[in-house]
């Protein structure tokens, strides 16, 4: 019984032994070499997975083309094709559609003159391309390929669509003016904290048919994150609007802004007026969002002060100008209150020992800037002579005096209602000016 275990023993290691591999079989790395591998360079006749190489070069030109094409309308344009090959080419364009286009161009649209030809060496022909869109055409961004022969571009790896090389891009834009009018394009406004105000958007429909609205606000994300926040919340603003606008009618669409307490900074948003105007199909930018923007203003309670020092007892004269510019309100807004937003400004001198001197007020100038252009804050349906004026910009000047001497002052102005002021002090004589 041993002898018959140690034989099933030696047996089993022989058997073993078979499968290892010898050790001279085994390869051993070179070692590192800071010389890389010379690359190994495949024809491109040797890839199974490429496509033959050989194919006719013909010279288009344009390579591009665009059109844009109301519904109703056509164009044509003129494509110069070359045979730069030795060799006689037959050319037979057809319509493809560029891929992932939006929208399918129909290829009854489109014509294409000669139908075909023999194009020899060194020779070229002109192919006229018209194209006419129906009146019933979607409204869009057409793209297609005129294809002079079948010849395609050779890739390495399998593609869903083929590479033409002798074709036309063609771009074609088919669109109609928009029949909507909307005044004003946007709101600025300079409102304070805790108080309501309101403003109109006045639309117009040109058309002969009815459109649908539903306005409603679009916030704009990097004003909400990226800018500091905002003044208050989309909340603060509610707007009205009638669903339809009829064919050749008007409608207004109201903003109510209620300035929450404690508002500070600015507001930055648009309302989309949601427009089922199938003219516009959103090929107008923003053209159907009216951008809102609102300063939240508020009173200062401590004056600005300035020292200057004067060295002989000549008069003083102290100027304090305010340029405030338009704001684009319209409608409504802080405009409705005129007489409270009349820019004024509160105005102490002191001496050197700190007792108010007495400031004589000689001069009060408005000035302003007006163009003939017309105003943003008349409709385009409603201008007339009156509406042609358009005031951009203002200012309000207070010239005070008193009379001076050797010494140290402090100049302090509190203003009211205004955005920014410059001031001016002058010692000395200046009847000249005024």
């Amino acid at each position: 019984m041993k002898t018959r275990a140690i034989s099933m023993i030696l047996t089993f290691l022989l058997i073993a032994g078979a499968c290892i591999p010898a050790v001279s079989a085994v390869p051993i790395p070179p070692p590192p070499s800071s010389v890389p591998p010379s690359p190994v360079v495949v024809p491109m006749g040797d890839s199974p997975d490429l496509t033959d190489t050989d194919f006719q070069k013909l010279q288009i030109s344009p390579r591009h083309a665009n059109m844009e094409l109301e519904p109703g309308k056509s164009d044509e344009i003129t494509v110069t094709v070359t045979n730069k090959d030795n060799m006689t080419v037959p050319v037979n364009p057809i319509v493809m559609d560029q891929p992932y286009s939006d929208y399918i161009f129909d290829e009854d649209w489109i014509a294409i003159t000669p139908a075909s030809t023999e194009l020899e060496p060194n020779t070229e022909v002109e192919f006229t391309i018209s194209v006419e869109i129906p009146d019933d055409a979607e409204r869009g961004q057409y793209g297609l390929q005129i294809v002079f022969t079948d010849d395609v571009m050779p890739t390495p790896y399998p593609s869903p669509y083929p590479i033409y090389i002798n074709a036309l891009d063609l771009h074609i834009s088919v669109w109609a003016p928009p029949v909507m009018q909307i005044q004003p394009r946007y709101i600025h406004d300079r409102v304070e904290s805790n108080q309501d105000y309101d403003y109109t958007i006045n639309l117009k429909n040109t058309g002969d048919k009815d459109i649908e609205i539903n306005p409603t606000l679009k916030q704009e994300r990097w004003y909400r994150y990226e800018m500091g926040g905002q003044a208050f919340e989309d909340d603060a603003i509610t707007i009205t609007a009638p669903p339809v606008i009829p064919a050749d009618g008007t409608v207004t669409v109201n903003v109510h802004l209620e300035v929450p307490l404690g508002a500070k900074g600015e507001y930055h948003s648009g309302i989309d007026l949601g427009i089922s105007d199938s003219s516009s199909d959103g090929w107008y930018g923003n053209d159907e969002v009216v951008q809102l923007n609102f300063e939240v203003w508020t009173q200062p309670t401590e004056p600005y002060v300035k020292g200057f020092a004067t060295e002989t007892a000549s008069p003083i004269t102290i100027e304090v100008e305010s340029n405030q510019y338009r704001y684009d309100m319209c409608g409504g807004g802080s405009s409705e209150n005129d007489g409270a937003e009349e820019p004024s400004f509160d105005v102490v001198l002191r001496g050197s020992t700190g007792a108010e001197v007495m400031l004589t007020r000689t001069v009060v100038e408005y000035h302003g800037s007006v163009g003939l252009g017309g105003s943003d804050c008349t409709p385009p349906w409603e201008v007339d002579s009156h509406g042609m004026y358009d005031e951009g910009s203002t200012s309000y000047v207070e010239r005070y005096t008193a009379d001076g001497a050797v010494g140290t002052w402090k100049l302090s102005i509190l203003p009211h209602y205004v955005e920014a002021f410059e001031y001016t002090v002058m010692i000395g004589d200046v009847s000249a000016i005024g």
